[in-house]
């Protein structure tokens, strides 16, 4: 029964109908509140949240309409069950107009309250499956907007966003951080020997080792192909820099298994620091990238951090 998944507000100011309601709802519902006017209906439809709404018309303080008036005010899309003789053509002519669409005759039929309650419980649970499912759609829209796809870190867009978002902070807080650009060394061979979906298992596995070393707010993010890029926020020390700069090297020099094949890759690193190199992203970027080439050059496996002009 979907009423299981759902909490329930009955009001009423007749005591005995509400000990009645309670004995045959209580299995039945996930919670169920009681209020005895619409003043005090109101105040625990603010405070509980209840998904469905039972109320009597006639009660002190504020009836039932009235009350329904005050919720839909706050959200018109509230189920409100109203119990009526339906006998008086101007009231059941306010209740539609109120937007109330759920009318159970008195005396309450227990078989036609039941109907009416599981035909709200399963309008609603379709609409929690709806905004389950915009709420995928929405989720995989992002990911495939700021994630790269194969390694589940960012892509170059959304690091590109985050780059400028730290030289922004960079230039209001008088902060500083360190940009590093990650180049595996003979990936291509990799590749060509062992095929393309070899070299994909290599990516991941170097991802997720870069990952297991650098701190949790440090920004990682595949920018193409074999080459990475780092964020590295408030690391003002040069020896603490060169030790975590090493072991980024060492994770992603250990061993990667591929179809019973170990195999094992380095990288190469170049890095500038803002705003000590510059405060610019294509500068940051393309001075990295040469360090990074520098280090290549002098043998791979290594970094090189850019001397600052």
């Amino acid at each position: 029964m979907l009423l299981k998944n759902f909490t329930l507000l009955y009001v009423e100011d007749d005591y005995d109908a509400q000990e009645h309601m309670q004995m045959i709802l209580e299995d039945d519902i996930k919670e169920m509140y009681q209020a005895y006017n619409g003043e005090e209906g109101l105040r625990l439809f603010k405070e509980k949240k209840p998904d469905i709404i039972v109320t009597d018309i006639n009660m002190p303080v504020m009836d039932g309409l009235s009350m329904a008036n005050e919720i839909k005010k706050i959200n018109n899309e509230q189920p409100i069950v109203v119990i009526s003789a339906l006998d008086n053509r101007e009231t059941l002519l306010k209740a539609i107009n109120m937007g109330i669409d759920y009318f159970v005759p008195k005396p309450i039929d227990i078989d036609i309250l039941y109907q009416q309650l599981e035909k709200i419980a399963q309008n609603l649970q379709n609409k929690i499956y709806a905004d389950n499912a915009r709420k995928m759609e929405k989720e995989k829209l992002c990911s495939l907007a700021y994630f790269d796809p194969l390694t589940q870190i960012f892509n170059r867009y959304l690091f590109n966003m985050k780059l400028n978002e730290a030289i922004e902070r960079v230039k209001r807080y008088k902060s500083r951080f360190s940009l590093l650009f990650i180049d595996l060394d003979n990936f291509k061979s990799i590749n060509d020997t062992y095929g393309h979906a070899a070299g994909d298992v290599v990516l991941q596995s170097v991802a997720h080792n870069i990952l297991q070393v650098i701190r949790k707010g440090d920004v990682f993010a595949r920018i193409s192909g074999d080459e990475f890029a780092l964020i590295v926020e408030d690391i003002d020390d040069i020896s603490y820099l060169n030790d975590f700069v090493k072991k980024i090297i060492e994770a992603v020099s250990k061993p990667i298994i591929v179809e019973n094949i170990s195999l094992q890759i380095t990288c190469s690193i170049g890095i500038s620091r803002c705003p000590k190199d510059a405060d610019t992203a294509k500068t940051l970027l393309d001075i990295a990238d040469h360090a990074m080439y520098r280090a290549k050059q002098e043998g791979k496996a290594d970094f090189v951090i850019a001397k600052s002009v």
